[in-house]
Order: structure tokens, then C-alpha cells, then sequence
């Protein structure tokens, strides 16, 4: 029962929060793919690197947003409740081989993880994260010889990659897991079949799309890999961990010695599986050097339900005998998500990813001021804050976007948006466009640099609005 009440309050508050923030730049692309007239044109537009996803959460978004509309809560519903079932099945998973009370451990220690926040974002990550929990729950949970299980497995997977194209890597701990326990004259598990096709076959149909994004922005993608990101990443994936540690380990200290003290146990085998997801981001890191060039530690949301898992059969091996040990630990840990859950109930405004939300709402309240003064165009400078604004603009069809020639600030982000433009309705100028129309233009958010190439190119400025967003208008 506290599992599902956990359940509903993290469904619940994700579904408020979701309600009360705005769309990000990254959630656009995803609404105006899912908006067009087809599938057939959804396919082309990812062809065309129009998104750095697969199809497969488009193509949900599609249905969802014809169901429920294209409005934020209705677009970001499926990564609430998929978070949840995620939560859930490892709960149950962690349960069938400990008891209620460590399944409890694992589901307050995802809460403590990035996890929550891809619960209110119409993103895929909730969904990867909770198709990585089913996947885990069928190779531990259901017979070794079951054809069905294995089916299931593959087909998870294969699901799993059409969401997130690093999600192929989600086979990589069970390879291991039975590469460590290989012996000679045994046979390759059907799940470990399973897997292993379900991967290659969506990794083949997908292919198309991933070298056409690749070959236009692995070599300029803002998400580098580096040894540093490599290293804060796993920190990221579970942000106060250190802190929650060194509670816990003061905990044991003085609540978890007996003087009878007892041999401790030998790790079963999926505690030992769980810890190999931490091999994930490893090879990650290894493919991004090599090719992709892509590396964020939320493309692994995968390695939660392993880790998790792993930590609470650690904490029911060691102290099973000693419940009030794990007792205080669940406890700390449901305390601590709930809290910070809690915090972004009360202040769901402080969600900006790279200020852009505070940018968009000041912009919003500035736009009709700007239009009274009979300017007819707005030409943005900044890629992210031109499509946000063009989204909850009353005047979307005079929001353009200036191209600056030569320039390699937020280039990646313009060009996305020019590609997207071939199937849904965008504008861009370059500086010629600006200097016929620059009476009638209002920039907002220019760059240093943009404002030295217009005052060379002999136009005057006159800022009207700075912070936290600059308004200048053109004579």
C-alpha cells in the first residue's frame, strides 16, 4: 500500500507540475513532428534530422496528442504514468527477490534520482527508463527456459530503442552478466536471443534516421563527451548521493552492530546484474568517443532499475536480520524525494532549463507593447527563445529567426529548425532581410556580436527593454 500511495503522489504531482510549466525547446520539436498530416511526413522530417529522437515516441505523441489534445499536461501524461509503472515494477521486482520493505528501498531510491523530472517533460526519457524496468523485471522475474518471456524481452527492447537511440545499449548487462558466468557446452539463454535480435532489428530499421542526423551534427553537438561530464554524470543520476550516503552509512553506524556479528552473504545474481548497469554509461562514454559524439548522462536513464535493484539486495543482504536498519534508510530516502518533489509542486516556475522559460514569459508580456508601436516584424536571435515564443505567440506568423551567416553560436539549433521548417511552418531572415525591413522590425535577445554587425551595416539602436530580455529597435 505505500508503494501505490508513493505511486500516486508522484503521478499526481508530475501531472501538476506538468500543467504549470511551459514547453522547452527540446518538447517543440516533439509537438510539431507528432502535429503532422502523417506518418509518412513524421518519417521524412526525422529523415531530414529534424529531431535527435527515433520515431517511436513521435509516433506515440501523435496518438496521445489526437486523444488528449497537444496541450502540456496532455503531452507530458504519458512520462507521468510511465515514470510511475516504472517505479512500480521495480518495486515488485526488488520484492519478489527481497521482501516488501527493500522493494520499498528501491522505489524511494529512484525517487532521489533524476528520474522524477522526466515525469513532468514531454520527452522520452520516462518511457526509456520504464521499458528498461520491464525489460529487468522479465529476465528476473520470469523462467530462464520461457519462450514467451524471451519474446517479451526482445520485444521490450526492440520498443525500448525506437524511443531512444541509446537504449541499444540496455543489452549490454545482461551480455555481460552471462559472458562472466559463461562455461563451455552451455547454451546462449532464449532471453539473451531475444534481446540481441529485438536490439539489431530496430537498430537496422532505424538506421537511416540516426546517420542523417549524424552526418550533419556529430561533428559540431553541444553535448561533447569529456572525462569530466563522464565523471559528473554519475553523480548526476543520483544528485545528493553523497549526502544521503554519508546519513545512511552514520545510520548504520549506530543502529546496524551487534556483537554477534554474521558472515555476510554472497551477492545473488541479480544484485551482481543490477551493479553491471553501471556499465552503461561506460560504454556510453566509448561509442560517443568513437562515433556519435553525443554525451548526456540522461541518454542512460536505463541503468535506474539495475542500480536500484542492486542497492536494495545489497541492503537485504547485509542487514535483513536488522530491520530497523532498513527501516531508517527507506525512510531517509521516501523523505528526501517527497521533499524535493514537493519543493517543485510549490515552485514549478523554477523549472528553466538554460533561463529559457523566464525568457518566454517576458517576451510574452512585452509582445503586445511592441506591436502597439507598429512593428510588423520580430526577429529573434536566440534559436531556443524564437521557437518557444513562436509556440504561445498571439502573432506566431511575425516571429522569424535571423540566420547569422559565418556565425557558430547555437548553430546547431538554428539548423535543426531549418530543417524542420520543410514541413512545418517556420521563418528565417539573414542580415539582407533585416536591413530591407529594419523600420518595421523589433529584435529581441540579440547577441553582442549581432548588434556590432548591425551598427557596422550602418543601422542605429535603440533598446527599448534589457533584462532579462533585451528588446532593440532598428532605424
Amino acid at each position: 500500500m505505500i508503494a501505490i500511495g508513493g505511486a500516486v503522489f508522484y503521478l499526481a504531482t508530475s501531472i501538476y507540475i506538468a500543467f504549470h510549466r511551459l514547453y522547452w525547446f527540446d518538447e517543440l520539436f516533439i509537438v510539431r513532428i507528432a502535429q503532422l498530416p502523417s506518418a509518412t511526413a513524421m518519417w521524412q522530417a526525422l529523415a531530414h534530422a529534424s529531431d535527435t529522437m527515433p520515431p517511436g515516441y513521435h509516433l506515440l505523441m501523435r496518438v496521445v496528442g489526437r486523444v488528449f489534445g497537444y496541450s502540456e499536461v496532455g503531452m507530458r501524461l504519458p512520462s507521468a504514468f510511465a515514470m510511475v509503472v516504472g517505479l512500480l515494477l521495480t518495486f515488485d521486482c526488488t520484492r519478489r527477490l527481497t521482501d516488501g520493505l527493500h522493494g520499498l528501498a528501491a522505489f524511494s531510491a529512484l525517487t532521489c534520482s533524476l528520474l522524477p523530472y522526466y515525469g513532468y517533460e514531454a520527452r522520452p526519457y520516462a518511457l526509456y527508463f520504464m521499458l528498461s524496468a520491464l525489460a529487468l523485471w522479465l529476465w528476473v522475474c520470469t523462467p530462464d527456459d520461457s519462450k514467451w518471456a524471451a519474446v517479451c524481452f526482445g520485444v521490450v527492447l526492440c520498443v525500448s530503442v525506437s524511443m531512444h537511440y541509446y537504449a541499444a545499449l540496455g543489452i549490454i548487462p545482461y551480455l555481460l552478466w552471462e559472458l562472466v558466468g559463461w562455461k563451455p557446452g552451455r547454451s546462449v539463454p532464449l532471453k539473451l536471443v531475444a534481446g540481441v535480435i529485438g536490439v539489431g532489428l530496430s537498430g537496422a530499421i532505424l538506421a537511416p534516421l540516426a546517420m542523417a542526423f549524424s552526418r550533419q551534427f556529430t561533428h559540431d553537438f553541444w553535448a561533447f563527451p569529456s572525462l569530466f561530464k563522464l565523471r559528473e554524470g554519475f553523480f548526476e543520476l543520483f544528485p545528493d548521493s553523497l549526502f544521503l550516503l554519508a546519513l545512511i552509512m552514520i545510520w548504520i553506524t549506530f543502529r546496524g552492530f551487534r556483537q554477534d556479528a554474521r558472515i555476510i552473504k554472497s551477492q545473488n545474481p541479480a544484485e551482481a546484474l543490477g551493479w553491471l548497469f553501471f556499465c552503461i554509461p561506460l560504454v556510453g562514454f566509448v561509442v560517443a568517443e568513437l562515433k556519435t559524439n553525443a554525451f548526456l548522462i540522461r541518454y542512460f536513464i536505463g541503468v535506474l532499475p539495475g542500480i536500484a535493484v542492486a542497492f536494495s539486495c545489497l541492503l537485504w543482504r547485509n542487514f535483513r536480520s536488522s530491520r530497523h536498519v532498513s527501516v531508517g534508510v527507506v525512510a531517509l530516502l521516501m523523505a528526501w524525494g517527497v521533499a524535493n518533489q514537493w519543493t517543485t509542486v510549490r515552485h514549478p516556475e523554477e523549472i528553466d532549463p538554460f533561463g529559457q522559460q523566464t525568457a518566454t514569459r517576458r517576451y510574452l508580456q512585452l509582445e503586445s507593447s511592441v506591436l502597439s508601436n507598429g512593428k510588423q516584424f520580430i526577429l529573434f536571435d536566440n534559436p531556443m527563445l524564437h521557437l518557444e515564443a513562436k509556440h504561445y505567440s498571439q502573432h506566431p506568423e511575425q516571429c522569424i529567426l535571423l540566420l547569422r551567416k559565418g556565425s557558430t553560436e547555437d548553430l546547431a539549433t538554428a539548423r535543426v529548425q531549418v530543417n524542420l521548417s520543410q514541413y512545418s511552418p517556420l521563418r528565417f531572415w539573414n542580415f539582407e532581410d533585416l536591413r530591407r525591413h529594419a523600420r518595421q522590425t523589433a529584435l529581441v535577445d540579440p547577441a553582442p556580436e549581432t548588434l556590432q554587425a548591425i551598427r557596422q551595416a550602418g543601422l542605429q539602436v535603440d533598446v527599448r527593454d534589457s533584462k532579462p530580455v533585451e528588446i532593440v529597435y532598428l532605424q
